[in-house]
């Protein structure tokens, strides 16, 4: 009787917090990642002194604040860059798409212009499903390396900050 009344607690109590958590119209966006790149990509030559890498990383993200935006989330990443040895610069475009607990998923893209430093990129949600349909930000993107026990695995810890806005359609 007593393991019966305790799990029915305890189910309240998440149920509860579950309620309690809605996703603000608008706000900050303060968040960090993690990214694992899979498989090591290997750079092609493309002349001239520089390279095409084609990235995928397996993503992910803890909203700062606990708001629901890219809080607890897993995603992926594919991402196109150009690294230029000469000017010792690289250019990166790509996509994210996360997904939370409830499978509704935020769409991100991310694009870093010529010559920006390489652990700074700016991207933009796009949207998403269920309760992140209509999302808008803007953020700024930076990432510093890790050194990864596992040898060949490229590792990087992160943080998104900005504001967004949820955009209703109908």
């Amino acid at each position: 009787m007593y393991v019966r009344v305790t799990t029915a607690l305890a189910a309240v109590t998440l149920v509860s917090y579950a309620q309690a958590q809605t996703l603000p119209p608008e706000g900050e966006l303060h968040v960090t990642f993690t990214a694992t790149q899979e498989p090591p990509a290997k750079p092609m030559p493309i002349g001239d002194g520089k390279q095409y890498v084609q990235v995928n990383l397996v993503m992910s993200a803890v909203n700062d604040q606990g708001n629901p935006i890219l809080n607890n989330m897993g995603g992926r990443c594919q991402l196109t860059r150009l690294v230029d040895d000469k000017a010792k610069t690289y250019e990166s475009h790509g996509y994210c798409a996360y997904t939370d607990a409830d499978n509704d998923q935020i769409f991100e893209k991310c694009d870093s212009k010529p010559g920006s430093a390489a652990n700074q990129n700016s991207c933009e949600l796009t949207g998403g499903t269920g309760k992140f349909q209509g999302l808008q930000a803007s953020v700024a993107i930076t990432t510093v390396l890790v050194k990864s026990s596992y040898e060949g695995a490229l590792q990087s810890i992160g943080h998104k900050n900005g504001t967004y806005k949820i955009v209703k359609t109908n």
